[in-house]
């Protein structure tokens, strides 16, 4: 019976050890089958004998559609792979072998393989391989890559600019200089890296990094903009600088990035021009006041408004008096460049101005109505003489393009502290294209229809700064072969 008893005891004890066994084998196998690392086994013929869960979804199969087939099959290297399997059968450990496995959606993923063989009594039972998906990981080495490209491309272009490159802090340090910036300015980029951007700055210009700093913190853009910068031996440069806004992941502004192009040849090229201009227009100016004088004493001696004489003379008066009016932009033109055009400011009817303007323009062209609307009854406080320069040389451009005649309509629109200017014509119109650029300096529109129009294309120009200088702006609607209509906003004088 004690025996019997023993052998209980040594049963009892062996169902519990293999309990606790199969527990643990029932514990590992769901580690291998459900862990997070992809596993699969190939025997020695190269077939996938046994795939975990991780394997599969990792590259989008069943088990029906992976295990019992050639591993070659997944492989999209056929090279990698018979490599893979030569060095397993010769009883080599692989570690991180790279290859790229075919997934079910069509895609290849990059992993690294590591890999060894099971032997029993020195026989090939099965392979056990760890695959390692890297596909994100190269995906961002490549991203990387062509990061770097980039920023190499764009440091090239920054090194072969002729145009100087800075970049420094919301604070005015420089931190980055070009060679175009050390060849203009004259320092090296040991010597100004790290120093204020105000070393660059003539002292009367001193506080316009933070008037720039200002304008781009509110959303203006800085392009073109001239100014005047300090080199190295004390000369002062003729500037165009186009500024913008380093920002970070988050968009925040950390700092400015300025390219700045040497204009001052442009502008002494500049100066050397409204110079002539200027000597040409003074020198026109008495002998056209001459003929003017001598014309108007001949019409009002004339007898017969109806002979030739008479229309002859007219028409000489009106063309000088277009003369007069092109000198008169020329020197107006030149200045305005040199900053010596000034405001004299005066109280005047506007109804009583446009009246004059549209007597001398009715001199102009007898195929032309010019109509006047709703300008009564308007007083204004502005330079009495260019505002009657703006509306000449509206209405004269009105009358220009309108070859075939047609009324012009010369009006205002009142409106709460101001009045709406405007001048309507029925001429050839402006294409939206022209209209772009219709008040820069020198532009003029060309088409087969303005062929045969004269003109210097500074006029508009003048409108749109002498405008500029009253807080106003000149603005154009237009539609080609039905008209075109040029609007302002003067503040009306109260009282």
């Amino acid at each position: 019976m004690e025996d019997f008893k023993k052998i209980e005891e040594r049963l009892a004890r062996y169902e519990k050890e293999n309990r606790k066994l199969k527990h643990k084998v029932e514990e590992l196998t769901d580690f291998v089958e459900n862990a997070s690392v992809p596993l699969h086994w190939v025997d020695g013929t190269g077939k996938i004998i046994w795939a975990n869960q991780a394997e599969l979804d990792t590259f989008g199969y069943s088990k029906e559609e992976y295990i019992g087939f050639p591993i070659s099959n997944f492989h999209a290297d056929q090279e990698a792979i018979q490599n893979i399997l030569m060095r397993l059968v010769n009883n080599e450990t692989l570690h991180n072998y790279p290859a790229r496995l075919k997934c079910r959606d069509g895609s290849v993923k990059h992993v690294l393989i590591s890999s060894n063989v099971l032997r029993k009594d020195g026989k090939f039972i099965h392979t056990r391989c760890f695959t390692r998906d890297i596909s994100a990981f190269r995906q961002e080495q490549q991203r990387n890559r062509d990061l770097m490209l980039v920023l190499e491309q764009q440091a090239a272009i920054i090194d072969s600019s002729n145009d100087a490159i800075l970049s420094k802090t919301l604070d005015g340090t420089i931190t980055s200089w070009n060679e175009s910036a050390e060849r203009i300015f004259g320092y090296t980029s040991v010597e100004i890296i790290g120093q204020p951007i105000q070393k660059l700055l003539p002292p009367d210009r001193q506080d316009e990094e933070s008037h720039i700093l200002s304008r781009l913190q509110n959303g203006d853009q800085m392009e073109h903009f001239e100014t005047k910068r300090l080199t190295k031996t004390g000369r002062i440069l003729d500037m165009s600088l186009t500024i913008s806004p380093i920002r970070d992941v988050h968009g925040n502004m950390t700092g400015l990035s300025t390219i700045a192009r040497d204009i001052s040849e442009k502008k002494q090229e500049e100066q050397r021009k409204n110079d002539f201009v200027t000597m040409v227009s003074h020198e026109l100016k008495t002998p056209l006041t001459t003929i003017m004088s001598y014309v108007q004493l001949l019409i009002k001696n004339a007898k017969n408004e109806d002979d030739f004489d008479f229309k002859a003379l007219t028409r000489i008066h009106a063309q000088a008096k277009k003369m007069t009016s092109m000198t008169h932009d020329f020197l107006n033109l030149a200045r305005l460049e040199d900053g010596k055009i000034q405001l004299n400011k005066e109280t005047f009817a506007l109804h009583t101005l446009i009246e004059e303007i549209t007597g001398d323009v009715q001199i102009l062209s007898t195929k032309h109505t010019i109509r006047l609307v709703d300008c009564e009854e308007i007083t204004l406080h502005a330079d009495r003489n260019k505002i009657g320069q703006v509306l000449m040389n509206l209405v004269s451009n009105a009358i220009k393009y309108s070859p075939m005649g047609g009324t012009i309509n010369i009006g205002c629109q009142k409106q709460p502290g101001k009045v709406k200017v405007f001048v309507r014509d029925e001429g050839i119109g402006i294409s939206k294209a022209d209209q772009n650029r219709l008040f820069e300096r020198f532009y003029r529109v060309s088409n087969d229809k303005s062929g045969g129009i004269t003109g210097f294309g500074i006029g508009l120009y003048l409108v749109s700064e002498i405008l500029r200088q009253h807080a106003s702006k000149i603005e154009v609607e237009s539609e080609e072969n039905i008209g075109s209509t040029f609007y302002f906003d003067l503040e009306i004088q109260e009282g």
